[in-house]
């Protein structure tokens, strides 16, 4: 194909087709946003989390259609002889990851190496030297068209929690407010103050905190182009609150918070509750939870999905020229074993210990920026 010497690592726009595959080269087409949302529908596999999380060097798009109608699309960097996959959370077809493999390998004579970050596939093994282990889970709930049929469908000892929590704390603090806020109605100042709830919650269980500064203002540009965050004040002060990501009728949770100080009142899981009717309200028909072990989102009618990372290798050279690739790769899946193995004993000592040792490594590298 012609399109092999047309190629160069300094890519600039181009659009080429082969068949049935389409390949936009340093560009995102605008018909991409809404067939992202048609044919994936998660909201880590938008263009709205792509233009607010990911680079925006050298990002083409690799279409393949079924007369008019796109079947896949894939949007990906290509950057020193490697393709990075954006979509996540996806679940594809083996026969579709080997037909984009072979395109890439072709069509990019330099890349050594495709990587997916997330998905579900069937295949058991490829025609390329490939790594692959467990890298994420979402817990997914499939939403009913009402709040009042998804009360019903919860377990009869959440509902009497549920009626029993919110009759206390409206007993106790009349004054208090639940308010939802979308887009550019979402103040800055209550996001970071969730952040910092969930932060201090999470340190206090002896596990390190993920969300930093980088990760807090990704967060704010995402639910700024659409986004809803629902917030409880107790006497006019931030008590608890909720950070979603709103794509099509997918809502994606991002933080769940709420002060220690009203442990008693469970506000986090009243916010949860509230937000996922909320949701409904606006036409929502499924709620990702994000990952996690913990057994409220089960409560919730959570139904947890596994996904890989997957490396595939141009050849079994091509995984001799990148040891240092490879065992990063090895060692990371390591890592992902070892720590579902101690979400499993979260309260075991050993958990603790190593959860406060990486909390007292990461305050030590900050000091030592």
């Amino acid at each position: 194909m012609a399109v092999y010497m047309l190629l160069q690592k300094d890519l600039k726009a181009a659009h080429y087709k082969s068949g049935n595959i389409s390949c936009y080269i340093n560009e995102v087409p605008e018909f991409v946003e809404g067939e992202l949302i048609r044919l994936y529908g998660h909201p880590h596999s938008s263009l709205a989390f792509f233009r607010t999380s990911r680079p925006t060097d050298n990002v083409c798009t690799y279409v393949v259609r079924q007369g008019d109608q796109p079947t896949t699309i894939f949007v990906f960097q290509y950057k020193d002889g490697r393709v990075t996959v954006f979509n996540e959370f996806i679940v594809v077809g083996k026969d579709e990851i080997n037909r984009f493999a072979r395109y890439i390998f072709d069509a990019f004579p330099d890349v050594s190496m495709i990587r997916f970050q997330a998905l579900q596939t069937d295949a058991g093994s490829f025609p390329f030297p490939y790594q692959r282990h467990n890298s994420k889970e979402d817990w997914v709930i499939d939403l009913p068209s009402t709040a009042e049929e998804y009360t019903a469908r919860l377990g009869k000892s959440t509902r009497n929690n549920i009626k029993y929590d919110v009759r206390r704390l409206s007993r106790v603090f009349p004054d208090h407010s639940l308010r939802f806020y979308t887009g550019a109605e979402i103040d800055e100042a209550h996001v970071r103050t969730i952040v910092e709830l969930s932060d201090a919650r999470i340190s206090a269980k002896k596990k390190r905190f993920s969300i930093d500064d980088e990760e807090t203002e990704r967060i704010i540009r995402f639910a700024k182009e659409g986004g809803l965050v629902s917030v409880l004040h107790i006497d006019g002060r931030l008590c608890a609150g909720m950070i979603c990501q709103i794509v099509g009728s997918a809502y994606m949770v991002e933080v769940i918070a709420h002060d220690p100080a009203y442990n008693e009142f469970r506000l986090g899981a009243l916010c949860y509750y509230r937000t996922i009717c909320e949701a409904i309200a606006r036409g929502a028909t499924t709620m990702y939870m994000g990952g996690g072990r913990e057994p409220y989102k089960a409560r919730f009618l959570g139904v947890r999905q596994d996904m890989d990372r997957l490396e595939l290798y141009r050849s079994h050279a091509s995984v001799v020229l990148n040891p240092f690739r490879v065992a990063k790769t090895a060692v990371e899946g390591g890592i992902r074993k070892a720590k579902i193995w101690l979400l499993a004993r979260e309260k075991s000592a050993l958990t603790r210990t190593v959860f406060l040792g990486l909390i007292l490594a990461r305050r030590l590298r900050e000091r030592l920026k």
